[in-house]
């Protein structure tokens, strides 16, 4: 080989790897953190909390069930040029009941940060089951690259899942933290805090409730001590040969006001700039204006996961079952409602079509029930 040859060989090899062809080499490693047990990445160290967080606190309960709400409550449907697709996907997500797995797939990734869903085919039709998340691990070598999922259960017992096996739907994702982020992560701190709080209020109000005695007195103190643990709420204590001067009471005066009120707001305010979802006691307390910007907000956090699920739904999950068909078209998901036309028209809008004898009377009456007017026909009158 010639020298030319040679620099041209080396030339090449440079513009190659440089355009990433294949002798590009990654050279970032994105593991952080410990390293891997048993060749698994560790779960995040609060995760035994979220779960407890989500039964226990109304605040997180709240905030998880409506943004669940916000993202697929809503319902979705699907758009395609492909009629066979479209026909494919729609009755396949019914057999399924696609509605509920989303529904419990987006409720562990908002508690979790993740949501393991396993597929496998059988008899033509691609199963999908949510797995744990407390139980699912992900493998990954020290450069991102995935190479496996394990499954620990709860009788000790590993199962290894090839990556093609397990839908990975992940939260805030950051590199090298292939569990993503809990919605809870950030206020774990700021729940416990408020739970001291409300638990020290508590006895606060129990002391206030029932005042605290002193009992003073020059004779034996342990009859009167007796009598006053014996007795019930509505019992009095009687006290006999005693002057004024031998007994005497005095009542610790409490102030039932806590100072725990600002902090509160902090705290509340926090959690609520935290989880990002519609409190209505927040709101209430709002103006139009700000409640109005707080929405907007907050439908703008939810598009985004909703955009996010949009991917992961069409790539891992209509995608498979059209191939598996022989179709080409992966069809559409939209979320909400189909757009009937009708949305925008009121029934004024109606009436003056008719005056003007663009509909007839007939089509008039079909419009206004496709806009959901309760309109009986003339035969169920005529029969009432």
């Amino acid at each position: 080989m010639s020298w030319l040859s040679r620099l041209l060989e080396r030339f090449g090899r440079r513009i190659q790897a440089e355009a990433g062809g294949p002798l590009a080499e990654r050279k970032g490693v994105v593991r952080v953190g410990p390293p891997p047990i048993e060749g698994v990445a560790p779960h995040p160290g609060n995760i035994e909390k979220y779960e407890r967080l989500y039964r226990e606190s109304s605040l997180v309960n709240s905030a998880v069930n409506s943004l669940t709400d916000m993202i697929v409550g809503a319902g979705y449907f699907t758009e395609a040029g492909e009629e066979e697709a479209k026909r494919l996907v729609d009755e396949y997500a019914e057999v399924v009941n696609l509605d509920g797995l989303l529904r419990r797939a987006c409720q562990l990734m908002l508690i979790y940060g993740f949501a393991p869903v396993e597929r496998w085919w059988a008899n033509g039709l691609l199963n999908l089951k949510p797995l744990p998340p407390r139980t699912l691990y992900i493998r990954l070598d020290e450069k991102g690259r995935l190479l496996g999922y394990r499954q620990r259960t709860w009788s000790g017992r590993s199962i290894d899942f090839a990556p093609e096996e397990i839908i990975w739907i992940c939260h805030n994702e950051l590199p090298g933290q292939p569990y993503g982020v809990s919605l809870i992560e950030p206020i774990i701190n700021l729940i416990e805090y408020k739970q001291e709080i409300l638990e020290d209020l508590c006895r606060i109000v129990h002391r206030y409730a029932s005042p605290l005695n002193i009992w003073i007195t020059r004779a034996d103190i342990s009859p009167i001590k007796s009598a006053v643990e014996q007795r019930e709420p509505d019992e009095d204590i009687f006290i006999g040969r005693a002057s004024k001067d031998d007994v005497e009471i005095k009542t610790l005066e409490m102030d039932p006001r806590g100072r725990y009120t600002d902090y509160l707001n902090v705290i509340n305010e926090e959690i609520y700039e935290a989880l990002k979802a519609p409190f209505l006691v927040h709101l209430r307390n709002a103006t139009e204006a700000s409640a109005r910007v707080q929405l907007e907000v907050i439908q703008r956090h939810v598009e985004g996961i909703q955009r996010y699920l949009k991917r992961i739904i069409e790539g891992e999950i209509f995608r498979p079952m059209i191939e598996k068909h022989g179709l080409g078209e992966v069809p559409r998901l939209r979320w909400g409602r189909p757009s009937t036309g009708v949305e925008n028209i009121s029934v004024e809008d109606v009436a003056r079509l008719v005056q003007a004898y663009v509909i007839t009377s007939k089509q008039a009456v079909d419009l206004l029930k496709k806009m959901g007017l309760p309109i009986e026909a003339e035969e169920e009158k005529r029969e009432n």
